[in-house]
């Protein structure tokens, strides 16, 4: 109840919940002048300081995410661009073939992402996008009964990049239907 408190009047004082997570002191021992620009340090002036910076952390965390996501959708489009041509493989997940969520998975855990091998189970795995916020790198699910029956790779301008069935390879194409979802896993 004291620290429900201690972080109430913390709050009400201006001092950004970072501070918190700093081990609590009594007074006597706490410095009396901290360090310039140390986060959650509390100036004269009632925290303003500490919440500038505090924003100013956020908004690099914000931007960082962002470019990395632009460096990881940039990665996938390049390895699944580099296997068009594999022929479809039934259940197949490796250069030798693939299937459309073989496909997908193989290219995502070459960037990192690990994703199930199933195209109803990487919708799961996905956090559900609209079109209209759809990127190139993001996935495409194509919808029927209570799942998806097939994925591929957005590739911008209502096109994907997947191993559609037996007897076709990976290529591009138009997005044929519109009973699709996107997701997103980077």
């Amino acid at each position: 109840m004291a620290l429900m408190n201690r972080a109430r009047a913390l709050a009400l004082a201006g001092v950004t919940s970072l501070a918190l997570m700093a081990p609590l002191v009594p007074a006597a021992a706490a410095p009396t002048t901290p360090a310039a620009g140390a986060v959650g340090a509390v100036t004269p002036a009632g925290g303003a300081a500490a919440t500038a910076l505090a924003v100013e952390e956020r908004r690099e965390r914000t931007s960082r995410g962002s470019r990395s996501f632009a460096a990881r959708s940039q990665r996938v489009m390049s390895v699944g661009s580099s296997l068009k041509g594999v022929p479809y493989r039934y259940g197949g997940s490796t250069p030798r073939g693939f299937d459309c969520s073989g496909f997908t998975s193989y290219v995502f855990r070459k960037v990192g992402v690990r994703l199930p091998h199933s195209a109803t189970g990487q919708m799961h795995r996905a956090k559900r996008i609209s079109r209209s916020q759809a990127r190139k790198g993001d996935l495409v699910f194509f919808l029927g009964g209570r799942g998806a029956y097939h994925v591929g790779i957005y590739a911008g301008g209502n096109k994907v990049l997947h191993s559609p069935r037996p007897g076709q390879r990976v290529h591009t194409a138009n997005i044929w239907t519109r009973n699709v979802a996107f997701g997103r896993v980077l």
